[in-house]
This record gives C-alpha cells, sequence and structure tokens, in this order.
C-alpha cells in the first residue's frame, strides 16, 4: 500500500525544519492536516502513524507549544530525528 498521507507528513514536518515553513504557518495547518491524514496514515501502517503521533504530535508539537520559536524548531526537529530512525532502522 502507498503511503501518501505518511509521506505528506513527513515531508511537511521536514518543510519547517529546513525553514520553508514559518513557525505560525505550521501550527495553524499542523492540526489540520493531522485531523485529515492521520486516519488515513493508520489504514496505511497503524504502528508507523502511531509512532508519529507519539514523536512529532504528542512530544513534538504538543509539547513545544509554548517554547519560543528557536527551542521548538529544535525540539520538533529532535523528534523527527528520532521518528525517522526508528522508520529507516525498520524497527516498526
Amino acid at each position: 500500500m502507498k503511503m501518501t498521507n505518511t509521506k505528506y507528513m513527513i515531508d511537511y514536518v521536514k518543510d519547517f525544519i529546513e525553514g520553508r515553513i514559518e513557525r505560525w504557518e505550521f501550527d495553524l495547518d499542523y492540526s489540520a492536516h493531522m485531523i485529515e491524514r492521520y486516519p488515513k496514515m493508520e489504514r496505511e501502517d497503524p504502528q508507523l502513524a502511531d509512532c508519529f503521533a507519539c514523536y512529532i504530535d504528542e512530544q513534538g508539537f504538543e509539547e513545544g507549544q509554548s517554547l519560543p520559536d528557536d527551542k521548538y524548531k529544535k525540539l520538533i526537529k529532535m523528534r523527527f530525528e528520532q521518528f525517522m530512525s526508528v522508520f529507516e532502522d525498520g524497527i516498526l
């Protein structure tokens, strides 16, 4: 099965980390993307979707809301790298 929704979310987070999306735009759109795409991500790969939600959504996006922009971006980057490590190492 194609993982188009998962790939979209990975690319979206990467765009933020790499500076192609400003924080205000990321914050506004991230939740809407998750609402729309997470159920589809679960159908694509339930374990991977859960891992994304844990690292990026819960430990990154939600935990970092009160942080200043630079620390927020560092947190999201760290959680993204942790997620990608699990994903790329085939642990799931």
